[in-house]
């Protein structure tokens, strides 16, 4: 397997860097120490690396694996050999406050279980749905993140307008996503996944979505199907967005909850990553969300209540993370 290596711990884009400034202030207003070798979190605890013995943030430098060329995500700047967007941006909020610097490298969805199972990579931050079959494999955080599904179409194309339009046109996803029926072994899954865009679809997977959009602006496909949020994503790049659009009235009933991905048996660092992850929430999401999807900011004035986890759902969620089920 192979992955493309950037340098560990180099700023991303000015605008990053504001936008992690900005949520350190918040958290200094709200009593954390934002600054110092001890930064707080919501548990009252410390996220010293000496506070956990065989911690992973001993290391120093953490290898993460995010997802290279998936636009308000995680895409390589222009004008540094490094990644901005919402999860890059969350991995320097995680690096600021568990003090380690991250070497980021690219992964595809099919290999997300394979790079933490072999211990290449020591987080997966690549809009990564936990999913039953998933956390057999590796074990999950709370989510940072929620989405529905959703297709993708030529800018202007009318063949697709509701989703039992979808029956009987070519399809792409992404192998390894939660659009591959092979992404799951129970025979009730796969069906589950074949049958939310209808029996007659003809679905075929790429690697990448990138791969997909472009096959979808070359004609070979009639929609792209996946997670709505990372449609959206490709619909606002000034690459894509005078060329493909967001099927308004499609939404693919599964919902998504994004969190990160850790080897099994890191159950201490793993609830660390919570505590941290809670403080993004609650001080830097709707901001992050703002700057790297302002096209989905403009167009719904609710959109934290279509893609940030409530808290409701979060503390239920956590229950069940870092090996917990």
């Amino acid at each position: 397997m192979s992955f493309r290596s950037f340098r560990a711990g180099r700023p991303r884009l000015a605008a990053a860097a504001c936008l992690l400034a900005l949520s350190l202030t918040a958290a200094c207003a709200d009593g954390g120490s934002g600054g110092g070798p001890d930064k707080s979190t919501p548990s009252g605890g410390t996220t010293t690396k000496s506070e956990t013995p065989g911690s992973m943030f001993d290391k120093g430098t953490l290898n993460v694996a995010v997802k290279k060329g998936q636009p308000g995500f995680s895409t390589r700047s222009e004008e540094e050999d490094d990644f901005a967007g919402f999860e890059a941006q969350l991995v320097e909020f995680l690096s600021s406050k568990l003090d380690f610097k991250a070497a980021d490298w690219d992964v595809q969805s099919r290999d997300r279980e394979n790079v933490l199972t072999d211990a290449s990579m020591d987080l997966v931050v690549a809009t990564y749905s936990v999913t039953d079959q998933r956390d057999k494999e590796v074990d999950f955080t709370a989510p940072y993140f929620k989405t529905y599904q959703g297709v993708l179409v030529r800018k202007g194309y009318t063949g697709i307008a509701r989703l039992a339009d979808v029956d009987g046109k070519r399809v792409c996803s992404v192998r390894g996503s939660t659009g591959d029926p092979d992404s799951e072994q129970d025979i009730k899954a796969k069906k589950a996944i074949r049958a939310a865009l209808g029996q007659e679809v003809v679905a075929e997977l790429r690697n990448s979505y990138k791969t997909c959009v472009n096959e979808l602006i070359n004609g070979n496909f009639e929609a792209v199907w996946t997670d709505k949020i990372i449609l959206e994503g490709f619909a606002q790049d000034p690459r894509y967005a005078d060329k493909v659009e967001v099927a308004r009235n499609i939404t693919v009933k599964n919902r998504q909850f994004y969190g990160i991905g850790l080897r099994e048996g890191q159950s201490a660092d793993c609830h660390r990553l919570n505590d941290v992850l809670e403080e993004f929430l609650q001080t830097s999401w709707s901001l992050a969300f703002q700057t790297y999807f302002p096209k989905v900011t403009a167009r719904a004035s609710a959109f934290e209540q279509d893609y940030k986890p409530t808290d409701v759902e979060f503390r239920k969620l956590r229950k069940t993370s870092c090996g917990g089920k």
